[in-house]
């Protein structure tokens, strides 16, 4: 069964470093795991046993500055794959990014914390370097405006304006303009601010590095609404944002099989600009979901209740009698291709009346393993039933978003579309 189809927009797992370099090792020897399969077979953007599928993002922001780490991504085989990667921005933002020299961890004067990122040449050049040595296309380096809100109250760059943080990313652009190989692509990351104003302020700042494509975050992203964002895409769009050569469209950290439909309906859309764009999102939740909570996603079993359409979880199921040698029982959640082969003390291998847990790393990467699955499933699934105009698997307003999208790109006053829609969009999709 494929996973993807070049018809839908296209969800990048977030494949974090612990499983990457776990996939990369040998099996522990004595280590049970599915008979006929190695951990190697979990490395789902290489060709396996498995399933393969040829999408990921990795994100810079997970390594210290100056490394160059040996994993399962990092050394992967280009040929069969393709990778999106993450600037590391949001660890920028936080002031949290392992190797920083100048900038703070906390609160900095504007003036100070503007100078402090301006001081750390080497971390730029590396993140510049790395990505494009790594990655098909790379996040440019932005100064988040998202750090000047509440839940930025603890970034070194929180008192700044938008208007320094727009100016320190333009010069984060002209360096990589300017250091990068030419041939190297990039995706323009495209800012949301407090208001539509300051969105298109950093728009018309940046919008002149044209290396491949753009990457909406922020409130031009997901979280400022499905209103907000068709502003954003259509303004863009008057301004030749989609123009051959400008092939892709990255939509940062969201991950809901609603986004997966919509963003269908954007790149079918903008298409009508440029055949060859693709529409791309992508979230860390499988692997979240799998390593710190320890849990299991199910398929979702879609109807025309909006409760449908989301992706469920339960425990994963982990208890001492699980890890006997003897316990031959099935995992019992067998959507996946690798649940299908498990049984229950492939995950639970710490056996014994003093043990804390009965999972190890292994265990965890297992579960993000089958996560990941159900995730590009569960998406292909909600394409697939909206292709269809499946009634009974779509909610009514879904449908009715779906419609909108592909009408308000195809009038020549869409603000006015937008703003009667507006009530709606935000009820679909709010920010």
């Amino acid at each position: 069964m494929s996973l993807h189809s070049t018809a839908y927009a296209t969800y990048l797992p977030a494949v974090n470093a612990g499983y990457a370099k776990c996939v990369s090792s040998a099996l522990p020897q004595g280590r049970r795991f599915p008979n006929g399969y190695g951990l190697k077979d979990l490395a789902f953007w290489e060709p396996n046993n498995l399933w393969h599928y040829p999408f990921a993002l990795h994100s810079i922001g997970q390594y210290k500055v100056g490394d160059y780490p040996s994993n399962a991504i990092t050394n992967r085989n280009k040929l069969n794959s393709t990778l999106i990667g993450d600037s590391g921005g949001f660890q920028i933002g936080k002031g949290t990014l392992t190797g920083l020299k100048h900038v703070q961890r906390n609160q900095m004067k504007p003036a100070d914390a503007i100078n402090a990122w301006s001081r750390e040449v080497d971390a730029r050049q590396w993140i510049t370097h790395w990505l494009q040595s790594k990655c098909d296309y790379s996040m440019t380096i932005d100064m988040p405006l998202w750090a000047m809100d509440k839940k930025g109250k603890n970034s070194p760059f929180h008192l700044c304006t938008a208007d320094q943080l727009i100016d320190a990313t333009v010069k984060n652009l002209r360096e990589i303009d300017q250091n990068s190989h030419p041939e190297s692509k990039w995706l323009n990351v495209i800012q949301g601010g407090q208001s539509i104003s300051d969105t298109i302020k950093w728009w018309d700042a940046v919008k002149w590095f044209r290396r491949g494509g753009w990457a909406l975050a922020g409130s031009a992203g997901a979280s400022g609404g499905l209103h907000n964002m068709l502003l954003v895409l259509l303004h863009m769009r008057d301004e030749g944002a989609f123009a051959e050569q400008q092939n892709w469209v990255h939509v940062l950290g969201v991950s809901t099989p609603f986004w997966a439909v919509a963003l269908t309906a954007i790149q079918k859309a903008l298409r009508a600009s440029n055949p060859d764009l693709v529409v791309s999102f992508d979230s860390s939740s499988p692997f979240q979901l799998g390593g710190r909570y320890e849990e299991v996603c199910l398929t979702p079993n879609y109807t025309h209740q909006l409760k449908s359409w989301s992706i469920k979880t339960v425990d994963a199921p982990q208890r001492p009698s699980y890890a006997s040698a003897d316990n031959l029982k099935l995992f019992p959640y067998r959507q996946s291709p690798l649940g299908q082969v498990m049984l229950v003390n492939h995950l639970n291998v710490q056996e014994g009346m003093w043990e804390k847990r009965t999972f190890d790393t292994i265990s965890n990467i297992m579960l993000m393993n089958h996560n990941t699955w159900v995730y590009l499933d569960a998406f292909k699934m909600a394409n697939e039933w909206v292709d269809r105009r499946e009634e009974s698997c779509v909610p009514s307003s879904y449908l009715k978003a779906i419609d909108f999208i592909a009408q308000v790109f195809s009038v020549q006053d869409w603000r006015t579309e937008l703003d009667n829609n507006k009530q709606f969009l935000d009820s679909v999709a709010p920010p």
